[in-house]
């Protein structure tokens, strides 16, 4: 091969490696992030607390009903993962967590003192 032909593959090789233009060069603009829906603010966010305040006592009950009911499919599930042996840590939390609340069952709030903690017992307030 001559100098010529030497030259002229190196060039070639370069514009290929290069960028076309400076605009090629520039990363991609990130995506916009997805705008919340509805839902998603219903479920969680700043206004959930006001929504739970404005439903009535029937819709409050219906709603209560329905998170218990996918509380118990979900331990159902985690359970039968742990059976099958294929229960990973995560699970694992997450059903203990489950399981404790299961326990608790429908006890009203008033059952809990303010602030979650419950007094110690001494011989003064034991009952």
């Amino acid at each position: 091969m001559n100098k010529r032909t030497l030259a002229l593959l190196a060039t070639l090789i370069g514009l290929s490696l290069a960028p076309l233009s400076a605009e090629d060069a520039k990363p991609a603009a990130p995506a916009a992030p997805p705008v919340p829906t509805a839902e998603k603010v219903d479920k969680k966010g700043k206004g959930a607390r006001e929504d739970w305040d404005k439903l009535t006592e029937a819709e409050k009950a219906e709603k209560l009903k329905e998170r218990k009911a996918k509380m118990e499919t979900r331990i159902k599930d985690l359970k039968a993962k742990k059976a099958a042996g294929t229960l990973n840590d995560k699970e694992t939390q997450q059903l203990e967590r489950l399981e404790k609340q299961a326990a608790r069952g429908d006890r009203p709030p008033g059952d809990r003192p303010a602030g979650g903690k419950r007094p110690k017992k001494n011989e003064t307030n034991e009952k």
